[in-house]
């Protein structure tokens, strides 16, 4: 399993990829004050699925350039907008399968929420799939280097 070993370099990326989720989810809260979505919730449900729906790809595009811009210490990543883009579709299926995983836990036990050793767990599988999308993100990069080697 070479694709899952732990290197320095997939720390480094995987480190990045968290603390540019960190960042832009706070970011995001803040910005969701400002859009007035619990008010539109009622009367307009058309509006309030636009947005969230706008605002989780803007969110996965913020994710992918931050963890390129964390990754490569520059705050302007040139030349990687292909990658950038690749990680916020990776982000966008990624978050697909966990609401999916949580929708089917949620179905099966519906009170396994108010647990905090589950939500616990949550945690866990959520830096464990964030790991793995390191690890595809890592593999972009060696794909990368290989075509330009030969």
């Amino acid at each position: 399993m070479v694709f899952l070993k732990l290197t320095k370099d997939k720390t480094k990326l995987f480190l990045a990829m968290v603390v540019a989720s960190f960042v832009v989810g706070v970011l995001s809260i803040l910005i969701n004050r400002f859009l007035i979505l619990n008010f539109y919730s009622n009367g307009q449900i058309i509006y309030h699925q636009l947005i969230n729906f706008l605002m989780s790809i803007i969110r996965y595009i913020s994710i992918a350039y931050l963890t390129i811009s964390f990754y490569k210490k520059k705050i302007s990543p040139q030349g990687e907008y292909y990658v950038i883009f690749k990680i916020a579709v990776l982000l966008a299926v990624f978050s697909f399968l966990y609401r999916l995983f949580l929708n089917y836990i949620g179905r099966q036990t519906p009170d396994i929420f108010f647990s905090n050793w589950v939500n616990a767990g949550f945690v866990v599988i959520n830096l464990a799939w964030y790991y793995l999308l390191a690890c595809i993100v890592y593999s972009f990069k060696e794909v990368k280097i290989i075509k330009h080697e030969k």
